[in-house]
């Protein structure tokens, strides 16, 4: 055969296998009304070509679900608190609480079965600690017919696109997606701009402040510590990362020796104390009135879970840390934005000032 023929061929062979496989992505399933989709390990599976609700085994992706499409989010993982449902329309307050794997907790497969969802989602970096093949595999056999779709690093600040894409297209939900990521961006690119030229003696050392007696803490390298290091601050805690729920203890004397400039917490009965505790007024912050108390409704700023909630979390930590570098952000502007787009509630002057409790705007 001639050469230019034989690589015409190849050429076309090529072309129709790679238009192939662009097809099977989402495509029905002859017969079944299903279609299939890669998820993000890899993974062939095959799911309902409408997908009418999601459940997911942990608070990072059911998050996702309910600022994308809260209308086919299945249920929550734990019952919500007074605080959470603050600033949450009525209709989804009420969900079903399905439980999940996440933290110390495990969840029930059979509550997850009898809501009938037309898919699970699982990040396996959080619901579990074993290699992804084998913790996706574990999951699929407890969940019988239900097809279960792994998700991987939804919790990973540096890195929210990929799982809000990935979870964006299974919902149909392009465009909201990249609404969620366009803001994520444009506050990551503008905080990052201005803390990547601090040098490294300058920057503000931070200690994350837990628990109602403020001696709880994650260190450095933890999930549930990561904004302060994203926003240019040194985390203080010395201690070694704990998996799952984190949370270290420490000692009172631990926190004088490391003598943090600034606090950042968002449990307000140790807020509402630190001020007046004896314990604590020689530590720094303490001294210069930089005691931050995080908003956490209807889902953590800073923190608890992490995810993409801490998105409005970023500009109002980098104000907490350097606000006479970062006068430019408007937090009422941004605070309203980001709820009416994305817990789609549509806040006062009034509620954002006491969601900021009057300390930044």
């Amino acid at each position: 055969m001639d050469k230019k023929i034989t690589v015409g061929v190849i050429a076309v062979i090529v072309i129709v296998a790679v238009v192939a496989g662009y097809i099977s992505l989402g495509s029905s399933i002859p017969g079944t009304g299903n279609a299939t989709l890669t998820d993000m390990t890899g993974r062939t599976v095959h799911v309902p070509g409408e997908v009418t609700s999601v459940l997911a085994t942990s608070p990072p992706v059911t998050n996702i679900v309910y600022m994308l499409a809260p209308d086919k989010l299945g249920g929550w993982n734990s019952n919500l608190t007074a605080d959470s449902k603050k600033y949450m329309p009525e209709k989804y307050q009420n969900l079903t609480v399905i439980g999940g794997w996440f933290g110390t907790y495990t969840g029930n497969p059979e509550t997850f079965i009898a809501a009938n969802p037309s898919l699970i989602l699982d990040d396996v970096s959080v619901s579990g600690n074993s290699s992804s093949a084998a913790q996706i595999s574990d999951m699929q056999s407890k969940m019988g017919s239900i097809s279960v779709v792994a998700v991987l690093s939804s919790t990973n600040v540096t890195n929210y696109t990929p799982s809000i894409q990935f979870i964006g297209k299974i919902l149909g939900e392009e465009g909201q997606a990249n609404k969620l990521i366009s803001f994520y961006n444009n506050v990551s690119k503008t905080v990052n701009s201005t803390v990547s030229s601090i040098p490294e003696n300058e920057k503000v050392t931070v200690y994350y402040a837990e628990g109602p007696s403020g001696l709880q803490t994650d260190p450095s390298g933890s999930s549930h510590s990561q904004l302060i290091n994203l926003c240019g601050g040194i985390n203080v805690a010395q201690v070694a990362v704990k998996q799952g729920m984190g949370m270290s203890q420490v000692g009172m004397e631990q926190v004088l020796s490391w003598n943090p400039e600034i606090i950042i917490t968002n449990d307000k009965q140790f807020y509402s104390s630190v001020y007046s505790n004896s314990s604590w007024k020689d530590v720094k912050a303490v001294q210069d009135k930089k005691v931050y108390l995080a908003p956490t409704s209807p889902i953590g700023w800073f923190d608890r879970p992490p995810g993409v909630n801490t998105i409005i979390g970023i500009p109002w930590t980098a104000k907490a840390l350097y606000p006479d570098k970062f006068k430019n952000l408007n937090m009422t502007k941004l605070t309203k934005e980001f709820y009416s787009d994305f817990y789609h509630y549509n806040l006062t002057d009034s509620d954002v000032q006491d969601l900021l409790n009057n300390q930044m705007s």
